[in-house]
C-alpha cells in the first residue's frame, strides 16, 4: 500500500506541528504541499527529516512555493516554471523509487486568477494550457503518475455550495472550468470523483463569513492519475479534521491510497 496526500498548507512555518502530526498519524508516505510560503533556505527541514522523510523543495520569498515529501527515496527532483518568463514556485516533480518501482509524483499550485476581468486570469488561463502541453507529455512515457495539489478551479456544480452564486466568478469560471476538463480528456482520472461519483465535499473554506461553520465550500484540490495509477487506485478521500483545528490553513488535505504497485521497474 502506498499513501499519498495533498495540502495547501498556507504556511509550513506555521503549521508544521500540524503537518507532523497529520504524516504520522494518517501513515502518510508522500505529501505534496503547496503555499509553503518560504524560502528553500527558510524551510523546515529538521522537523520533517527528524520523521524519516526526504525533502524537495521549490520555494520562493513569502508567497507561492512547492514541495514533495517523501519516505521513500527521491530519485530526481524538477522544478518547472510552468509560463516561461514567471519565476514563480508553482511546481515540483519528483520520481520516487517505491518497493523497487517508480512513481512520478507533482505538486502543482495553479494561480488563483483574482477576477475574471482581470491580466491575472489570463496569465491562469495561460497556466493551464502550458500545464496540459507538460501533462500531455508524461503521458507519453506511460508511467505512473499522480499530479496533485490546489487547481484553484472547480470543475462541475457538484463542486461547490452554490452553482448560481458562484457561475461565472474566479475558480468557477466556464473557461477555467474548460481548461480543468481538457487534461482530465487528456487521460488523467480525478482520483477523488473516480472513487466517490456523486458526494459532494470540498477542500477548501474561506475564513470568512462562517464558510466552514455553513460548509460554504468548494472542492479545488486534486489528484490527478494516469491510466497506469488508476488501475492502483483503491480509494481517495478528503480528510477535513485539520480544517477544524485552531489556527488552519483554508484547505484541507486530500489523501489517495494505492494498491499493489507493480509495473515501471527500475532498471
Amino acid at each position: 500500500m502506498l499513501k499519498i496526500a495533498t495540502w495547501n498548507v498556507n504556511s509550513i512555518r506555521k503549521r508544521v506541528n500540524q503537518l507532523c502530526s497529520f504524516v504520522v498519524d494518517s501513515q502518510i508516505d508522500i505529501i505534496l504541499l503547496q503555499e509553503i510560503k518560504c524560502t528553500e533556505e527558510q524551510f523546515p527541514y529538521e522537523e520533517i527529516e527528524r520523521l524519516g522523510y526526504e525533502c524537495a523543495v521549490y520555494g520562493q520569498i513569502a508567497r507561492n512555493g512547492v514541495c514533495v515529501l517523501s519516505k521513500y527515496p527521491i530519485l530526481e527532483k524538477l522544478k518547472v516554471n510552468i509560463v516561461a518568463g514567471y519565476q514563480e514556485a508553482r511546481y515540483i516533480e519528483c520520481v520516487i523509487k517505491h518497493n523497487n518501482q517508480k512513481v512520478r509524483v507533482g505538486s502543482i499550485y495553479v494561480p488563483n486568477g483574482q477576477s475574471p476581468d482581470s491580466y491575472a486570469f489570463e496569465y491562469k488561463l495561460k497556466f493551464f494550457d502550458n500545464l496540459h502541453s507538460r501533462m500531455s507529455n508524461l503521458l507519453k512515457n506511460e508511467e505512473l503518475i499522480i499530479i496533485a495539489g490546489d487547481y484553484n478551479v472547480a470543475p462541475d456544480e457538484i463542486d461547490i455550495f452554490d452553482s448560481n452564486l458562484l457561475n461565472g466568478q474566479v475558480c468557477f469560471h466556464i473557461k477555467e472550468r474548460e481548461k480543468l476538463k481538457a487534461i482530465l480528456n487528456l487521460g488523467f482520472k480525478d482520483a477523488f470523483r473516480t472513487s466517490h461519483p456523486n458526494l459532494q465535499q470540498f477542500s477548501w473554506w474561506h475564513y470568512q463569513g462562517n464558510s466552514l461553520r455553513n460548509n460554504q465550500g468548494m472542492r479545488i484540490d486534486y489528484m490527478l492519475l494516469s491510466p497506469q495509477a488508476v488501475d492502483k487506485l483503491e480509494t481517495c478521500y478528503i480528510d477535513d479534521r485539520l480544517r477544524k483545528l485552531e489556527s488552519p490553513s483554508d484547505h484541507t488535505p486530500v489523501v489517495c491510497v494505492m494498491e499493489g504497485i507493480s509495473e515501471n521497474k527500475i532498471c
